[in-house]
């Protein structure tokens, strides 16, 4: 069965790209192996560890990409589980950057173009940490080619990066922040100081050169769109930043950049220990390339009293007397213990010294042997596995909590081994090109089904065609929608011309899409799950966390494990009073672990239901077709059914008998039209928080409206999505009742950017019942190209009950 699931994947692509990698074989073991297939590019290189690490990581990239809310779509998280200092559905932005230059590479884009409008228009802790977002946005659109979408962004971006002025000191054109807020406790910075989990603030090469990017991602962004003043403005922005790091943080003496203390130092004297954030400006080029002295840092990298430890680099340099590489399960020690996080960047920052830089005192070797350590240094119990931070010296991870640090998505590895390993390097014009950094031993490397402009390339080296056995024989070779499009006979710089971008199927690009409205970011509310039994190491809201992985450890799931096995047990989801909705299919993925020895695997059958009102009772779907057939243990398994008009689904399951086993979910999803009003965006379908609740009534315009529980004033509602197809003024017009005898008020906030307070005076209706020739409001409010974000929320004790808006003059 997995073998005709990857066939019928592959089948998709293959018309239009190469078939040299076995995929099925790549895939051995591996949960819904066709995902896999439709999205990430096959490797093959002569490293086993770099191999095995690479095929890894996309799994553990694909335990974090979790569907947030119907209008928002995808984020992706840094933790297996919601942690309490995580912001809006559950993001943390200090790995932001490191998550979108991961992602980027999925052929379905709309994961990663979800993610940037998280942070261009969401808001949701945008400052909670130092973050490159602007950058990793640029680069993902040189990779995807979509103009349109990038350009959108420039002003969500814009506003992000403005976000940073209160840390900016404009006498030395730098930006300062403390080690904690730079995502790094406990480090050499910090340690020396009266609070060494917060304290050291100051002036960072680290955090300067992030924001030298996305100085530079902003400006190159305004080119596109044809902004000159905001290119020219950011143009300069970097290149003041870029000088001010190099004149107060580089060491000519001791050569290295440095952290530079903000209190208490008035003559900016540098840090006494070496850090791994020195080797960061090489990342995006800070150093002078006509002053070859700068060079001379990297001789730490390999020095074995500098970074160069058994699974490092280290964070800090060894020869340091706040350097600590004992530690064997403390958090947050950034002096010392290898963080996957670091690395990534060093090794990317490496990556340019070798290749935009004369290079006397690094080579490619050092470059692949460090990449091999990394990922050796990517391992637990002989297997693949990343967590927080690795001790420096012993064979262990050293952050590692169970049911919380498992596959931690913090850092970089495939992004490696794509942009600079292999060596594609993303073009903003209609050209491709590759320069790979690869040992002269090896006799030949991979990269097949990169999705490129929206075009499937191959890039491969194959030194005698035996490998392959490509019609291009021997030697270097590009691929571009399965046909030879240049080749050369040794490993090399190559550029090849490509036909111009092709969108993105999977990206919507209007008001109507398809949205799953069993997803609950919030664990309350609704969607609300309910179920006929609970196992007590489960639970029903884990089904509808937007979360797909099938660990046993961490968990992740419903589970009717422990009740009777010749039950029939149920799984339902409501969603929400008088929220009627039309649906059509119902994806369900199922949990085993009965391979492991345990007793959870596939049902023996399942059956689609729906409330029907008019009868009170539920009843079957008509037309069930089940894909596949028989039910793939850890995988997805999908129930169409004749369209129905409900506000509740439920799946019957039958457990397996004869093997004694229970079910398990990973997760439910109800994918079907959104939204589904003609005219205007429901409330009820929105992002609540705080005291927002889902109420019935027949005057409203979806038979459901949004009020608050309490009185409390923290009621707010979302309106997530809200498209428009030209950025622009638009009229809001917007649904509402006040019952009351005052005028209430709400603050609107649009994209994070503009905010407005509204005034709803009294409605004669009353509360509940609904009269757009009463209750409604106007108001005009800049909307960007897209999908926009619009947050009501409650001012003052007085309520306001929300059914709907409208936008006049946009695409409705």
């Amino acid at each position: 069965m997995i073998h005709l699931l990857v066939a019928l994947s592959v089948s998709t692509i293959s018309a239009q790209t190469t078939s040299f990698v076995s995929v099925e074989d790549k895939l051995v073991g591996y949960a819904e192996p066709e995902w896999f297939v439709a999205n990430v590019p096959f490797l093959e290189v002569p490293d086993a560890a770099i191999e095995a690490v690479y095929y890894y990581r996309w799994t553990s990239l694909k335990r974090h990409l979790r569907y947030a809310t119907p209008g928002a779509g995808y984020v992706i998280t840094e933790f297996v589980h919601k942690v309490g200092y995580s912001q809006k559905f559950d993001t943390i932005n200090a790995a932001a950057g490191h998550h979108i230059d991961e992602a980027k590479w999925l052929r379905n884009s709309k994961y990663v173009k979800d993610y940037i409008s998280v942070w261009g228009r969401e808001g949701g802790g945008n400052q909670q940490y130092s973050e490159w977002i602007a950058d990793s946005a640029w680069n993902a659109f040189l990779l995807n080619g979509d103009a349109a979408f990038i350009s959108a962004q420039l002003a969500g971006l814009v506003t992000n990066f403005r976000g940073w002025d209160h840390k900016f000191e404009p006498n030395l054109d730098l930006y300062f922040l403390s080690p904690h807020d730079d995502a790094m406790e406990h480090s050499a910075s910090s340690e020396q100081t009266d609070d060494p989990y917060h304290g050291g603030l100051g002036y960072r090469p680290s955090f300067n050169s992030e924001m030298y990017a996305n100085a530079m991602a902003i400006s190159k962004i305004a080119a596109l769109v044809g902004d000159s003043v905001i290119e020219a403005e950011y143009a300069e922005r970097a290149n003041a930043i870029r000088n001010a790091i190099v004149t107060y943080l580089w060491d000519p003496v001791r050569q290295f950049f440095y952290h530079v203390f903000r209190e208490d130092n008035p003559n900016l004297d540098l840090l006494d220990a070496r850090e791994e954030i020195g080797f960061y400006p090489w990342r995006w080029e800070v150093p002078p390339k006509d002053d070859p002295t700068f060079e001379a840092a990297w001789v730490q990298l390999l020095h074995p009293e500098g970074f160069n430890s058994a699974f490092g680099p280290t964070t800090c340099e060894m020869r340091s007397q706040w350097f600590d590489g004992n530690q064997t399960s403390q958090c947050c020690w950034w002096n010392g213990n290898s963080w996957p996080y670091s690395t990534g960047h060093t090794l990317r920052a490496l990556a340019a010294q070798l290749k935009r830089y004369p290079s006397a005192f690094v080579t490619v070797a050092d470059y692949v042997g460090m990449l091999n350590k990394y990922a050796r240094t990517q391992y637990k119990d002989g297997k693949p596995y990343v967590a927080e931070c690795h001790s420096p010296h012993g064979d262990f991870w050293v952050c590692d909590g169970r049911n919380h640090s498992e596959h931690y998505a913090h850092s970089t590895y495939n992004d490696n081994v794509l942009s600079d390993l292999i060596g594609i390097e993303p073009q903003g014009d209609d050209f491709f090109q590759v320069n790979p950094l690869v040992p002269a031993t090896w006799d030949y490397f991979i990269a097949e089904h990169v999705s490129y402009h929206g075009h499937n390339v191959t890039v491969l080296w194959d030194r005698d065609g035996s490998r392959y056995n490509s019609s291009g024989g021997p030697g270097m070779q590009v691929w571009v929608n399965g046909g030879l499009a240049g080749s050369r006979p040794t490993v090399g710089l190559m550029k090849v011309a490509i036909p111009p971008p092709i969108p993105d199927p999977s990206y919507p690009t209007g008001r109507r899409r398809q949205e799953n409205y069993a997803a609950n970011v919030n664990s309350f509310g609704y969607p609300a799950p309910s179920a006929s039994f609970i196992n007590g190491d489960s639970s029903i809201w884990q089904a509808v966390d937007g979360r797909i992985f099938y660990d046993f450890i961490p968990i992740n799931r419903w589970s009717n494990y422990g009740n009777r096995i010749d039950a029939e047990d149920w799984f339902a989801i409501n969603f929400g009073p008088g929220r009627i909705r039309v649906v059509n299919q119902v994806k369900l993925y199922v949990y085993s672990d009965y391979a492991e020895g345990r007793g959870v695997d596939c049902p023996t059958s399942i059956t689609a239901e729906y409330f029907d009102t008019s009868l009170q009772a539920w009843t079957p779907t008509l037309d069930q077709v089940l894909t596949p057939a028989i039910c793939v243990p850890n995988n997805v398994w999908t129930v169409d059914f004749r369209p129905v008009a409900t506000e509740w689904i439920r799946l019957i399951f039958t457990n397996n008998i004869s093997q004694g086993t229970f079910v398990g979910v990973s997760e439910v999803e109800i994918w079907a039209p959104w939204p589904q009003s003609d005219v205007g965006y429901e409330a009820e379908d929105g992002y609540l928080t705080g005291t927002s609740d889902i109420f019935t009534s027949p005057t409203a315009s979806g038979r459901s409206y949004v009020g608050a529980r309490s009185g409390d004033d923290d009621m707010s509602a979302e309106f997530t999505g809200v498209w428009v197809d030209v950025s622009g003024d638009y009229e809001i017009v917007i649904g509402y009742t006040n019952g009351a005898q005052v005028t209430a008020g709400m603050t609107l906030k649009v994209n994070n950017f503009h905010e407005v307070d509204l005034s709803f005076p009294p409605t004669e209706t009353g509360w509940g019942e609904f009269n757009l020739d009463d209750g409604v409001i106007r108001v005009t409010v800049p909307l960007w190209r897209g999908g926009n974000v619009l947050v009501f929320r409650q001012r003052g004790v007085d309520l306001v009950q929300l059914d709907r808006i409208r936008i006049v003059g946009g695409d409705q």
